[in-house]
């Protein structure tokens, strides 16, 4: 057994906004907190997975050339200087 509920057409488009924008308010502090549009990775394993490559190979690429940043032993890659590097 289903209930369905009939709102007036000011109401459905009033509750399809605010629907709306909590969802956007959500994916918005998911993107915050995950740092997806960060241009900066904080590790070895997050640059290797950015770029769909093992550790193993995101060393050679460093190894030959590609931009690695280090702070307090803690690694550190640039999204658009790796991708720069691979295009060359």
């Amino acid at each position: 057994m289903s209930i369905q509920v009939m709102l007036p057409p000011e109401y459905d488009e009033s509750l399809r906004t605010q629907v709306e924008d909590i969802l956007d308010k959500a994916v918005k502090e998911v993107r915050q907190k995950t740092g997806i549009d960060s241009p900066w990775l904080s590790s070895k394993q997050s640059a290797s997975k950015w770029l769909g490559i093992s550790v193993e190979t995101l060393n050679t690429l460093v190894l030959q050339g590609m931009p690695e940043h280090e702070k307090g032993g803690k690694y550190f890659y640039n999204k658009s200087e790796m991708t720069a590097f691979l295009k060359e």
